[in-house]
């Protein structure tokens, strides 16, 4: 799927210099996939513009919230605590 940094840029460059917001979407959807807030926002963003879907929002928070629990376990927070 990529590096979650450049999906993001690529989502950028997308929607700012080419005018593509379904391909930025795709991007931050990945992006947002992979534990990236910055994606999440983007997608709300064109969701609050009317250029993104309500399911393409519900579905990169989902992604994001899968990311993120998936990131998180017991031993890694003894460990930051440690």
């Amino acid at each position: 799927q990529g590096h979650v940094e450049s999906r993001h840029n690529l989502g950028c460059y997308e929607i700012n210099e080419k005018g593509s917001s379904e391909r930025a979407a795709k991007h931050f959807l990945i992006s947002a996939k992979m534990g990236h807030i910055g994606s999440v926002e983007e997608i709300k963003d064109m969701f609050m513009r009317g250029v993104a879907t309500k399911g393409q929002y519900a579905e990169a928070l989902r992604g994001y919230q899968d990311a993120v629990e998936e990131m998180e376990s017991r031993d890694r927070d003894e460990a930051k605590a440690f």
